[in-house]
């Protein structure tokens, strides 16, 4: 039985119905903590407090000071605006030959206790 389901923000087709494909369970759940990451505080209207705002951060000198500012930030809206996970961890690794920050965020959701992993790179747009 499916608990959770998203739209595929990648906009793929079902190829047996031609319908937008859309995520389930654990796969909707590590979408929106994607999504989430990934907004800026303003971005969403009529939610101007939602988002990491990590973006401003990207284009610092990258630092073990920047990585633990980003896994605050992650670890804040996580907290704030997905109440169907329990984060268990927060790792922010730099990755310096490509000027970038590598996230894996470890959590469970709310009524099952396997753990589950996605990781998100975070990394400046040109």
């Amino acid at each position: 039985m499916t608990k959770f389901s998203d739209i595929d923000f990648n906009f793929t087709r079902n190829p047996i119905t031609n319908d937008e494909s859309i995520l389930i369970d654990d796969a909707a759940i590590k979408a929106s903590l994607r999504n989430l990451i990934l907004t800026d505080m303003g971005e969403r209207p009529f939610n101007s407090k939602l988002g990491s705002s990590i973006r401003s951060l990207l284009f610092e000198p990258a630092s073990p000071i920047i990585a633990s500012e980003l896994e605050s930030r992650i670890r804040n809206v996580i907290r704030n605006y997905e109440p169907r996970v329990v984060l268990l961890r927060v790792e922010v690794t730099l990755d310096n030959d490509a000027n970038s920050f590598n996230a894996l965020i470890g959590f469970r959701l709310r009524d099952d206790n396997r753990p589950l992993v996605v990781p998100v790179s975070l990394k400046r747009l040109r």
